[in-house]
């Protein structure tokens, strides 16, 4: 049975709220700084747990999965529902980051990672039934940091920071040195779509007097179906 839009929502607002109480936690015992991603997802198995539960869902929840044809490295949750005869259907994936450097000098260095995890999202898409998501943690001075450039990278930074939905195309996007850089990262080891779809569906923040802030967000990524793979050519001239 294909979740509903509400549940989808639900879902991601569920995992916004326990990163967000990952960083609370984080914060309160000054130990933010150590909190590593494998606390993270585990957390997203615990929010997936939930809403299976909430809606009488027998998911089943495997982290690291490579999917089929991939060769870069595995996406951070997979969603299963059993199906016929005890066959595994994918009903959504999860891409997570963790951002707390607050340096300028590695900003290009996350930005290029988290789009990377945006094109990986897109091209899940096609294989699950309801959803791929790309969750991010972040403290608000490494966000800032990170986001805010008036470099090359400033039109495809705008597309994260914005609400709501946004459509990625790679090829107007090629001057991002982080959209370059994803896409000859990822050839040849995931397809990489011409065309994306982004639509931030859920955030929540901490603030403090002190100044020491984070939040967490949740955006569905999606590849329409009137938008196809990058051949080889066409990487070429990308990465030209």
């Amino acid at each position: 049975m294909a979740l509903t839009t509400a549940q989808v929502q639900e879902l991601a607002d569920r995992i916004c709220a326990i990163l967000i109480a990952h960083a609370s936690h984080g914060l309160a015992t000054s130990s933010l700084d150590g909190m590593g991603e494998i606390t993270l997802r585990d957390s997203l198995i615990v929010a997936a747990a939930a809403t299976g539960a909430e809606i009488k869902q027998a998911w089943i929840l495997v982290r690291e999965v490579l999917p089929q044809g991939w060769t870069d490295s595995a996406v951070d949750l997979i969603v299963y529902r059993a199906g016929q005869q005890g066959a595994l259907k994918e009903v959504g994936g999860i891409e997570l980051k963790w951002w707390r450097q607050t340096d300028k000098g590695n900003a290009s260095n996350r930005r290029r990672d988290l789009v990377k995890d945006f094109i990986r999202a897109a091209s899940l898409y096609p294989a699950v039934d309801d959803f791929t998501f790309v969750a991010l943690l972040s403290t608000e001075v490494s966000w800032t940091s990170t986001t805010t450039t008036t470099g090359a990278d400033a039109a495809a930074m705008a597309l994260v920071r914005a609400t709501g939905s946004k459509i990625w195309n790679l090829r107007t996007l090629a001057a991002s040195p982080a959209v370059k850089g994803s896409v000859r990262f990822l050839n040849g080891k995931v397809p990489i779509p011409n065309i994306f779809h982004s639509k931030l569906l859920s955030t929540l923040e901490l603030h403090f007097a002190s100044g020491r802030s984070a939040f967490a967000k949740v955006w569905f990524v999606k590849k329409p179906q009137n938008t196809h793979y990058f051949t080889p050519a066409e990487v070429g001239e990308i990465l030209k």
